[in-house]
């Protein structure tokens, strides 16, 4: 009797070494392959690329070149008169295409007196142009299809010209102080100055 009570005291010994081997066995196994049912919140972030419809990652150097390519131009510093009516103004204009337009929709020659520089200022077509003028160039005021043909030729120096971007001088007071002349429609070129002069916000 007391040798069948040791052997079972030894059984029951050996019962929990046996249940932690099958659990190590266990857990050692390889693992079962997902099932179509299975909805456990687990995400696998090995997986290869491509692998259950996942994006294929995109090579180093194409994101690189597509920085690039989204990176903005840098902005031209405006430095004299014909950097603001070269570069800015046709900005200016298709920016405000819809407030604009209609009212701007023909040609305006800008001679700056100070250096005797000339522009013109064209948007007749859809999109607003600004081409230097040459000497031998003939503008006159009038209407009809004839490219030479203006709404209006406004002549003011440079420094008044870079007063009216900045905020300095008003342009309708400098037209009634003769800082600025019209020659031609008055209308073009208050709404000509409208894209120069700094936008207020209110």
């Amino acid at each position: 009797m007391p040798e069948k009570k040791d052997e079972e005291q030894q059984h029951e010994q050996n019962e929990p070494v046996a249940a932690h081997e099958q659990l190590l066995e266990e857990e050692h196994a390889a693992p079962q392959p997902r099932r179509n049912g299975d909805h456990d919140q687990e995400t696998w972030t090995n997986q290869p690329a491509g692998a259950n419809g996942a994006r294929e990652e995109e090579p180093l150097d194409d994101i690189e070149d597509e920085e690039e390519e989204h990176q903005p131009a840098p902005r031209k510093v405006i430095q004299n008169g014909r950097d603001v009516l070269c570069e800015e103004l046709p900005e200016r204009a298709q920016r405000a295409k819809l407030r604009l337009k209609p009212y701007l929709s023909g040609a305006v020659a800008v001679e700056l007196t100070n250096s005797g520089e000339r522009f013109l200022f064209d948007w007749r077509s859809d999109d607003p142009k600004v081409t230097p003028l040459t000497k031998e160039s003939a503008v006159t005021v009038g209407e009809g299809s004839d490219p030479s043909l203006v709404d209006c030729i406004i002549s003011l120096s440079e420094q008044n010209l870079m007063a009216i971007r900045s905020g300095d001088l008003n342009p309708q007071v400098a037209m009634l102080a003769d800082k600025i002349k019209v020659s031609g429609k008055v209308g073009p070129a208050v709404y000509l100055f409208n894209l120069v002069a700094p936008r207020v916000r209110t």
